[in-house]
């Protein structure tokens, strides 16, 4: 009995995550014909137990479903947080060498030594960030490698942000990846930091990708000094910024061509956690480099995340 449950979730899961990795809304019927490189950032929950309900008892439907996902966004670059070490091997080893698909090189940290929740994925509990580029081995610069313990305003738990040099449709760009504490006095310290190195990056003239699980929404002033525009000070534009259907307040007329906004990648029925929808996930591009944006959501995966996975693309300015 235990079994066939378990094949009839997984049945489920397979179908909500296929559904989902289609256009997810009616605002993005052209989503095919959006421009690339293309980006995915997704807040994988590896060791949090509101997402162990399904996949925690078949690691490989959750790897198999996760590819399903990168395969048809056809991503060149992807940032996934909350991602346990055992998460990581598991899809490390089947897209560095798989024969059918494209191949992704990865980076990988650990922002805690060691997570209960990750016992499921592995004897090794290490808990952190991936980055995934598209390509065979050595498209990211392993050299490049670094990792940014971010500061804490109270004690919680350790935040990090991993960069590296990858290759991109051809091109180098600084990747980054970072998870953002919900404390606000601490997400104040930490994405200052995130700012302040990423701004580095961009002044010695590299473009720079920052994708993450942020914790605050668009228009909070703790995003200042990353938007480049709308009250913002910092050098990025955002993929999902401008998309009308997502326009709120007086700062946000159907008038103007971007706002900090965008497509909630947390609400209520996704996760437990959240008290009403809101976009938390972004992907940042420094702006010199990327002109085009587009983003969009995809709808929530019960047991694959209690975030959705957030899609984006945009051309090159330069």
């Amino acid at each position: 009995m235990r079994a066939a449950l378990r094949t009839f979730l997984a049945t489920l899961l397979s179908l909500s995550l296929l559904l989902a990795t289609g256009p997810a809304h009616a605002d993005t019927p052209d989503a095919d014909n959006w421009p690339r490189p293309r980006f995915i950032s997704y807040n994988v929950c590896g060791a949090a137990a509101q997402c162990e309900n399904i996949y925690g008892d078949s690691p490989a439907a959750w790897r198999d479903q996760l590819v399903r996902a990168i395969d048809h966004w056809g991503a060149d670059l992807v940032m996934l947080q909350e991602v346990c070490y055992g998460q990581w091997t598991l899809l490390r080893d089947h897209l560095q060498s798989r024969s059918s698909g494209p191949r992704y090189d990865s980076v990988w940290a650990a922002a805690l030594p060691s997570a209960s929740g990750c016992s499921r994925w592995g004897t090794d509990h290490r808990f952190g960030l991936v980055i995934f580029a598209k390509g065979e081995a050595g498209t990211i610069n392993n050299g490049s490698r670094s990792v940014h313990a971010l500061p804490e305003a109270e004690p919680v738990e350790n935040r990090i942000m991993l960069c590296a040099r990858a290759s991109v449709t051809g091109r180098a760009v600084r990747a980054c990846n970072t998870h953002i504490d919900y404390h606000r006095s601490t997400a104040v310290a930490q994405v200052g930091r995130v700012a302040s190195l990423t701004e580095a990056f961009a002044a010695q003239g590299e473009p720079v990708v920052l994708g993450g699980d942020f914790n605050v929404l668009p228009k909070d002033d703790v995003l200042d000094l990353l938007y480049d525009h709308t009250g913002g000070h910092g050098v990025f534009q955002e993929v999902d910024e401008n998309d009308k259907s997502y326009f709120t307040g007086t700062e946000c007329g159907q008038d103007q061509d971007r706002c900090r906004s965008g497509e909630a990648t947390a609400e209520p029925g996704c996760s437990p956690k959240v008290g009403e929808p809101g976009k938390i996930d972004y992907i940042f591009l420094s702006h010199y480099w990327f002109t085009t944006v587009r983003g969009d959501a995809a709808a929530c995966t019960p047991g694959m995340s209690d975030h959705h996975l957030l899609r984006g693309a945009a051309a090159w300015e330069h």
